[in-house]
């Protein structure tokens, strides 16, 4: 999970500044990834990166606080309003519901429509493309003040549209949790 990537002199931790990597998982391939809206739509949706380039890019700097307890200070991230992105998938007049996907098979986040609609899909961070090892080359990025550091969804491959409420199963929060040190 989330960690810190930098430490003190004299004990005194240091403001972490950056984020700390993790293993990719070997079922992230950056160069086949596409992102996938399906769902309760009127279109269903298949991305390439090259696709995403059509779309209005917007950056969010803000600090990014992690479950163990450290922050990383001041992130510019750069990407696609999901909105925009569910905007051209056109969401049924019922769906309510989103459940984010990794690209890695077993993470997974539920959201309000609403709430999915004001996140960014990242694909910089501080003004280079966005690395894999930090969740390249797209990453959800919530901005509402009710996100947490597990809903920020690395490798995202599909959104998945719907009426009702997706299953605490399909939650990242209890995977992320039992990844804290």
């Amino acid at each position: 999970m989330c960690a810190p990537t930098g430490f003190s002199v004299g004990g005194v931790p240091a403001p972490v500044t950056d984020l700390r990597t993790h293993p990719v998982p070997d079922a992230v391939d950056a160069e086949a990834w596409a992102l996938r809206v399906t769902g309760a739509v009127d279109r269903s949706l298949r991305l390439s990166a090259a696709a995403l380039e059509s779309f209005p890019l917007e950056t969010v700097t803000d600090d990014f606080a992690c479950a163990e307890g450290w922050v990383a200070d001041g992130l510019a991230w750069r990407g696609i309003r999901v909105g925009d992105i569910l905007e051209r998938a056109g969401p049924s007049a019922e769906a309510e519901y989103a459940l984010v996907r990794a690209m890695d098979g077993d993470y997974a986040c539920s959201f309000p429509l609403e709430a999915l609609s004001d996140a960014i899909l990242a694909v910089e961070l501080d003004g280079e493309p966005l690395p894999v090892d930090h969740g390249g080359p797209a990453r959800l990025v919530p901005t509402g003040p009710d996100r947490d550091c597990w809903t920020s969804v690395k490798w995202v491959s599909e959104i998945r549209i719907g009426e009702t409420p997706f299953s605490d199963a399909d939650t990242a929060k209890e995977t992320a949790l039992s990844r804290l040190e």
